[in-house]
């Protein structure tokens, strides 16, 4: 696998969505190419990150001020 593919796999992998036969041909590639892990790492890690603050409630003032300005864009 070349890091290319790798990038193309990852995210997928990382969402649950990358068939099962792709699984180890990119865990294989990620243990032997230093570059590959570290962004799957920082991909894996930002995920993460948003995924836990979309789970943050938005104030109803923010919203209506989205709203607005989206209605009148």
């Amino acid at each position: 696998m070349t890091c290319e593919d790798a990038h193309l796999h990852m995210h997928d992998y990382i969402s649950g969505e990358l068939a099962r036969e792709h699984h180890k041909p990119l865990m294989d590639h990620l243990d032997s190419c230093p570059n590959c892990k570290k962004f799957f790492l920082q991909t894996q890690q930002m995920r993460t990150t948003v995924r836990n603050a979309m789970r943050q409630e938005v104030p109803t003032d923010l919203q209506n001020a989205i709203h607005s300005i989206l209605a009148n864009a």
